[in-house]
């Protein structure tokens, strides 16, 4: 139950991400290292809890999310928004003894998911640029807690690469849960079919990132064994949704005339 509420794997990639922010900037302390990745957890968590508050209707009708706590009525609203507020003030009093700024990025992050990225998304497929944008934020706040600079060119491809590779990402996950996203109402705008051309379109999308994201070591914005990691993690969500995706396909192909 706690580990649904929580969504724990895709909190701990969010403060993977700020870690990655603040190993990227030169002179970061390591003092700050412990409260950063904490801070940016329990953000991430607060925001997940959040978003679950807003979303525990049409989570409901989805055959994905109707097991979550509180569509399953483990857990009441008010419970779960408390524990929200609790973990939102405790990740931002950790991220302010960082830096200010990296706490004021913490907040513009769930601005984005909370405040315009979750009501947006049951009227229009464009809530996805400021649902990238909040994900593109992560390293941002690493970086500002290291006490580097928001202009500095390594933050903005950094951050550049990120908010880029959510697009095939979404693609991705809105072709394997087109049915359930029309059954709670989201994206109404929002019609794909996994045709060969989309897929491949995602596939040189996805190519091209993870060479972008190697020319980051050439440039010597990262180190080489982080520039590969970040290469391999590129592919993690293609690969993931990829064989679901094709299955589909071949039944179509099947009953083609």
């Amino acid at each position: 139950m706690i580990a649904g509420l929580l969504r724990i794997r895709l909190c701990t990639a969010v403060a993977a991400a700020a870690m990655v922010g603040w190993l990227l900037c030169p002179g970061a302390s390591r003092a700050i290292a412990l409260p950063l990745s904490i801070g940016t957890l329990l953000l991430a968590m607060a925001g997940t809890m959040l978003n679950q508050v807003q979303e525990r209707h049409s989570d409901a009708r989805m055959l994905r999310t109707r097991n979550r706590p509180l569509p399953a009525g483990q857990l009441q609203p008010r419970t779960v928004l408390i524990a929200a507020v609790i973990a939102c003030g405790l990740g931002l009093v950790l991220l302010t003894v960082c830096d200010k700024r990296s706490a004021l990025a913490g907040v513009a992050a769930l601005i984005c998911y909370n405040g315009l990225y979750t009501p947006l998304k049951r009227h229009t497929a464009l809530a996805l640029l400021p649902g990238a944008c909040c994900g593109s934020l992560a390293p941002v706040l690493g970086w500002l807690a290291g006490g580097g600079q928001i202009g500095d060119h390594r933050l903005v491809l950094l951050s550049g690469l990120l908010l880029l590779w959510q697009l095939p990402h979404f693609w991705l996950f809105a072709l394997r849960h087109q049915v359930d996203l029309q059954q709670a109402g989201l994206f109404p705008d929002l019609s794909l079919q996994p045709t060969g051309p989309l897929l491949g379109l995602i596939f040189l999308w996805t190519f091209a990132l993870s060479v972008a994201t190697l020319l980051l070591a050439t440039l010597n914005i990262l180190p080489e064994w982080l520039a590969v990691l970040l290469c391999l993690a590129v592919w993690i969500g293609p690969l993931k949704h990829w064989r679901s995706l094709q299955r589909p396909m071949a039944n179509s192909a099947t009953v083609a005339p």
